[in-house]
């Protein structure tokens, strides 16, 4: 079954060929004054991942949520340690004292669980905003790669197969480290 996002890249490619093939007919050459379509190709994964925004990226996020991810850390070997207590001692200790030791437990772990739901809801959320800051660079940087270089379509996700001479992918992380 096909994927819906290679569905636009396969009308894409079928218009570009569509108007690449009377192109063709027509003689494209330098000596006939016919343009050559062009195109290329860009491994938008290989470019998330290794441009410098995305290391940028990563480097930030790891400093903004350290100080909760080192807390949350804390906080959670407090609580093996009294789990672990309980179980060691709990027999010899009075009901009311291991009573109080496990409404205690099961309260902080309630509430720990609460603060590592909103800590992945605050690290999931900074990410979206973090890649979405990036996807809009990325797509800018290929925009105007594309204009510089005379390019009349690139491709992105959905490509199927591309052979080296068409792969801009090196290109835009060049002009990504530029930037």
């Amino acid at each position: 079954m096909y994927s819906i996002r290679l569905v636009p890249v396969t009308i894409v490619v079928a218009f570009a060929l569509a108007f690449a093939a009377p192109l063709r007919a027509a003689g494209t050459s330098a000596e006939t004054g016919s343009e050559i379509l062009r195109i290329g190709v860009v491994d938008v994964s290989r470019v998330v991942n290794e441009s410098p925004q995305a290391a940028r990226a990563k480097s930030s996020m790891a400093t903004q949520f350290a100080k909760r991810k080192n807390d949350l850390e804390a906080k959670s070997n407090a609580l093996r340690q009294d789990m672990d207590r309980l179980a060691q001692d709990g027999a010899v200790m009075s009901d009311g004292d291991r009573d109080k030791l496990q409404s205690a437990i099961r309260d902080r772990q309630r509430e720990l669980q609460l603060e590592r739901s909103k800590y992945n809801d605050d690290v999931s959320d900074a990410e979206h905003k973090e890649f979405e800051q990036m996807r809009a660079d990325i797509l800018d940087i290929i925009d105007q790669y594309a204009d510089d270089n005379g390019y009349d379509l690139i491709l992105g996700d959905g490509v199927l197969y591309s052979s080296e001479a068409v792969d801009v992918t090196d290109e835009i992380l060049a002009e990504l480290g530029d930037r």
